[in-house]
């Protein structure tokens, strides 16, 4: 089918729809664009997603035979080609945003009395108080807070 081709890693060998849509393409992707059949000249045209403000994607060359883009944010962004002058070919690819969960290990504070934290410059210290057996915090001045984990949400 003649159209515009795209591919990303998470989807290496796309073909175009016969309503000239793609999915399975996640942002943050770098996403290859070609046209089948090819030509000689090249006039790219990109359109970011109409409900997002946000977008920054766009194409890194609008008259190469393969430009690309890295879509930022998740919906449908309009492509189109314009091959040798003459034909101009269109695709809607729909993005996808996906978050990855990786586990965490806990920090370990090793207990420290009060009086051998140091006052930081700035901003506060963090450690495990042995003198008040909880998290705490020294702030610029010396003086020092408990950390409340039950107000973390």
């Amino acid at each position: 089918m003649a159209g515009i081709t795209a591919a990303s890693a998470s989807a290496p060998s796309f073909t175009p729809a016969s309503d000239n849509t793609a999915s399975g393409f996640v942002t943050g992707e770098r996403v290859t664009l070609g046209v089948n059949p090819s030509g000689t000249t090249f006039q790219w045209g990109i359109a970011q997603p109409s409900a997002s403000s946000r977008s920054r994607a766009g194409l890194d060359d609008t008259t190469s035979a393969v430009p690309t883009f890295v879509p930022d944010v998740a919906g449908t962004y309009a492509i189109t080609a314009l091959v040798d002058g003459v034909t101009t070919y269109q695709l809607r690819i729909t993005v996808q945003s996906v978050s990855i969960a990786e586990p965490v290990e806990a920090v370990r504070f090793s207990p420290r009395g009060d009086s051998t934290i140091p006052a930081p410059a700035a901003g506060v210290t963090m450690y495990y108080s042995s003198d008040q057996d909880a998290l705490c915090v020294k702030d610029p001045n010396g003086d020092v807070s408990t950390v409340d984990l039950t107000a973390v949400p």
